[in-house]
């Protein structure tokens, strides 16, 4: 009996230790985490984020958001999560080891990365509307009050994304 509680409480010890680790975990390896269990426990967040995966860019001859983000990707993670009081939910896509080069916008002083981080947040309100926020390492990718130019490098992001041309052009 002594035995079975030692190990009891050893198990009880690494779970709680495991949560801690995952809780101070920077925002992308825990989404990566996240990533993983939350499809297979919420049938929620599994529908949502493969109706915002599926969703379409007429500009780039259709193709989904999906194929655009995970084709050049490491480790891509969509992770979802709803607000309770205002009823606002998110589904966020991240992926690593992105060629972005943004000389062409000059709000973004000529950003040039090799290695970029992409973040792009799907804000959902009123079950379809539907807001997007583009991230590259950390660095929101908008222009205040020009809604056409933050479409327009959104685009860009994505084109770049999807053909990994970043830095050859």
């Amino acid at each position: 009996m002594r035995g079975f509680l030692k190990v009891v409480i050893w198990i009880v010890v690494l779970i709680g230790v495991l949560v801690g680790v995952y809780f101070i975990l920077p925002e992308y390896p825990q989404s990566v985490v996240k990533s993983k269990i939350q499809p297979i426990t919420d049938a929620q967040a599994k529908a949502r984020i493969e109706a915002v995966q599926g969703l379409t860019v007429k500009d780039l001859d259709g193709a989904t958001y999906r194929v655009l983000l995970e084709t050049k990707a490491e480790n891509p993670c969509w992770v979802y999560e709803i607000d309770e009081t205002t009823g606002v939910e998110k589904v966020t896509f991240f992926g690593r080891g992105y060629q972005i080069n943004l000389k062409d916008w000059t709000e973004y002083n000529g950003m040039l990365s090799t290695n970029a981080t992409i973040k792009f947040e799907f804000e959902i309100t009123n079950g379809s509307n539907v807001k997007i926020h583009a991230y590259v390492d950390g660095t929101l990718m908008e222009i205040a009050d020009k809604q056409k130019e933050n479409e327009k490098i959104r685009l860009d992001i994505l084109t770049q994304a999807y053909t990994g041309k970043g830095l050859e052009e």
